[in-house]
């Protein structure tokens, strides 16, 4: 909006009736019309706008019957500007930025912090990670393959790739992705986001994570004693080159690995009693109901033990 100028134009004559009628002047003496006055005050706007304040034509048939002299007629300059400095929108836009970033990463560790003073967690835990997906529509399998609607099979899904403790069968980590897809990617994000809040000293994976860099990641830079993850057949039959892998072939703790069961089992506990379908449509706010579903899940577990 531009700002307003006080003047009184007597070089255009621009003239309105005294006694202004339907369709122009009548009796009465015509005299300049006072044109002045800003309606606000300087730099008091309810919000920044871009316009055009030129005058728009005035016509006779516009004006007001009662009224014998039209004058305070504000009028502003030809100019199209954008103003910035508003003062009402100043102190939003100057205010502190809302803490959206890693607000999930915040939210898991005062969940475990709390699950501390209950005294759940151990000094060093054993963890097991594992994918799963979920429905994007409330759609029964069964009701798809019965009635043949090929436009509601799953060609994409949500997947959640999760961190369990399996003491306490809570979540440490969750990535979300689309599946179907490779399950090893996953791998390092998700445990490096569990490492901020626990201390694993086992981790149990299946034969989708098999991967020397995996090993790697848990026994040399996040300090897992123990890195167990079965061995993929349908790479190679033959002997692997690499230690770990090498030494998962020659030692592999079986009794061990069979607790890894723990994490299916958290995953069917967390789908049997929050669902196993989502409620929104977009991907975004797939993602967000995804990771609600995860703290809801820790919060119960939290609420169940206080």
């Amino acid at each position: 909006m531009g700002r307003y100028m006080a003047y009184e134009n007597h070089k255009n004559n621009d003239q309105i009736a005294g006694d202004a009628g339907k369709r122009g002047a009548a009796r009465g003496q015509s005299r300049p019309c006072r044109l002045f006055v800003p309606l606000f005050p300087q730099r008091f706007y309810t919000a920044p706008v871009v316009c055009d304040t030129g005058l728009a034509n005035i016509f006779q048939d516009r004006l007001s019957w009662n009224c014998s002299v039209a004058a305070r007629l504000a009028r502003s300059l030809r100019t199209s500007q954008a103003q910035t400095d508003t003062t009402l929108l100043n102190p939003l836009l100057c205010r502190a930025t809302a803490a959206k970033k890693r607000a999930f990463e915040n939210l898991l560790r005062a969940v475990f912090a709390r699950a501390r003073k209950l005294k759940l967690l151990k000094q060093l835990s054993q963890g097991a990670i594992d994918s799963t997906g979920l429905e994007s529509r409330h759609t029964s399998r069964h009701y798809i393959n019965r009635k043949g609607y090929k436009r509601f099979l799953r060609y994409h899904w949500p997947k959640i790739t999760i961190v369990c403790h399996t003491d306490t069968y809570m979540f440490a980590g969750c990535i979300v992705s689309r599946g179907p897809s490779n399950d090893s990617p996953e791998f390092a994000p998700a445990l490096r986001q569990s490492h901020q809040f626990i201390r694993f000293k086992r981790m149990l994976a299946d034969a989708g994570y098999d991967g020397e860099h995996n090993h790697r990641l848990c026994r040399e830079e996040l300090g897992i004693t123990e890195s167990i993850i079965a061995l993929n057949r349908r790479r190679s039959r033959k002997w692997p080159k690499s230690p770990y892998r090498r030494l998962m072939k020659e030692h592999f703790p079986k009794k061990i690995y069979n607790q890894r069961w723990h994490v299916e089992s958290a995953i069917s506990q967390d789908k049997r009693i929050l669902g196993s379908a989502l409620r929104a449509r977009s991907e975004q706010s797939r993602q967000r109901e995804c990771l609600f579903r995860i703290l809801t899940h820790d919060l119960m577990i939290i609420r169940r033990a206080a």
